[in-house]
């Protein structure tokens, strides 16, 4: 069978969403590809969904979850690799500092600009 999609990426039958607690940043995991060098290897992508918003400067004082367009000197895709032979994709996740959510927990406001 020929793979057309030029980056071979594969994406998933659901939606699962992440947080990095350390950042306060939520991702959504978006596709996948087997790693170049592994048959047994993958490479998530994680994309940007939004994250923690503070009134000052120092984080005193959380203003709540926004979209991603806050974050412009952010990072916007994330990757993790996981290798399910030796772990799952749930430990592979925390390995790598990200908690599985439920999104519907967490109001997420559009970013309104400056």
């Amino acid at each position: 069978m020929i793979n057309y999609n030029y980056y071979s990426q594969n994406g998933l039958r659901g939606e699962l969403h992440v947080i990095n607690e350390e950042e306060k940043m939520i991702y959504k995991v978006e596709s996948y590809r087997q790693l170049d060098s592994s048959e047994i290897g993958y490479l998530y992508n994680l994309e940007l969904i939004a994250g923690r918003e503070y009134i000052n400067p120092d984080y005193s004082d959380a203003q709540g979850y926004v979209t991603k367009e806050a974050f412009v000197e952010s990072v916007h895709l994330e990757q993790i690799a996981f290798y399910p032979l030796s772990e799952t994709l749930t430990e592979a996740l925390e390995d790598n500092g990200y908690t599985v959510i439920n999104i519907n927990n967490y109001k997420i406001h559009q970013f309104k600009g400056c």
